[in-house]
């Protein structure tokens, strides 16, 4: 039951990202739900739940999404596993932790975003797409990590004995 949840889930988040959270965008910069999500259970279960989390979110949004397929896969893999690979430095995963693995992966996320649109031709202004994008949505991310860690850290308490068969 578990995986097609999984599933669901992932895939509601992807559309709320896609579809609903443009609207609430400030200055053309939206939070990223899913990224956050990711991060916050790799936190929670550590570098493999949160690959496989980010594997289905990645590919959801890439389905409904209007960017080159695989970009958000790659980029919330590469987020999966560095959020994963810090969290097991610490004793005890904490809601600041996620925070602030939330802004890296952020920074890692649209730094591979930006560096597939540089090698697809576009161009770039880093300092104004940092002022412009980059920090906003930090700040944006933070916020929804507040909002997602407490609820998905319930349901880690909740199904911390249920595993994906991957896990």
């Amino acid at each position: 039951m578990m995986p097609y949840l999984l599933l669901l889930a992932l895939g509601l988040a992807a559309l709320v990202q896609v579809s609903l959270l443009p609207a609430f965008s400030v200055a053309g910069v939206s939070p990223n739900l899913t990224l956050m999500l990711v991060t916050a259970w790799a936190v929670l279960r550590g570098t493999r739940a949160a690959i496989i989390w980010a594997l289905v979110a990645g590919l959801w949004l890439d389905l409904l999404s209007g960017q080159w397929f695989g970009a958000y896969t790659l980029g919330l893999v590469a987020a999966a596993y560095l959020a994963g690979w810090a969290s097991q430095t610490v004793y005890r995963p904490t809601i600041g932790l996620a925070v602030a693995l939330g802004a890296a992966v952020t920074l890692v996320q649209t730094g591979i975003q930006l560096a597939l649109l540089l090698l697809s031709g576009g161009t770039i202004s880093l300092p104004d797409t940092l002022l412009r994008s980059v920090t906003p949505e930090i700040i944006y991310n933070s916020i929804v990590m507040l909002a997602a860690y407490p609820v998905l850290s319930w349901i880690n308490q909740k199904t911390g004995q249920e595993r994906l068969p991957l896990e």
